[in-house]
């Protein structure tokens, strides 16, 4: 059995961020903000459609676009891939694209 690392990713069904998330939302709750939040919610909407609709997709799409191309050089070793590994890619489309201008 492999020794458990506590700074390991989680992976989608990350149980950590789970507990917290659901004991904040506890917390909120026994505050007793949900109505209020609510009414803010539903002016806000009334107020600038267009704006929440906005503000739901990017929510959708998590924070700071986490769906993004773009990995830091960490990131990139981490998953075992090296910079090389990654601008080859381009570079190879780059090369063909010159040597398509060029042969004709």
């Amino acid at each position: 059995m492999k020794p458990h690392n506590p700074d390991q990713n989680q992976g989608e069904g990350d149980r950590k961020s789970a507990r917290r998330y659901n004991n904040d939302v506890r917390r909120f709750v026994a505050e007793g903000n949900v109505d209020e939040a609510a009414r803010e919610a539903k002016d806000y909407v009334e107020r600038d459609p267009h704006g929440a609709a906005y503000a739901e997709a990017k929510a959708q799409r998590g924070p700071s676009g986490s769906h993004g191309t773009r990995a830091s050089v960490d990131e990139l070793i981490a998953k075992g891939r090296t910079i090389v590994d990654r601008i080859r890619p381009v570079v190879d489309r780059v090369t063909s694209r010159i040597r398509r201008r060029f042969h004709r």
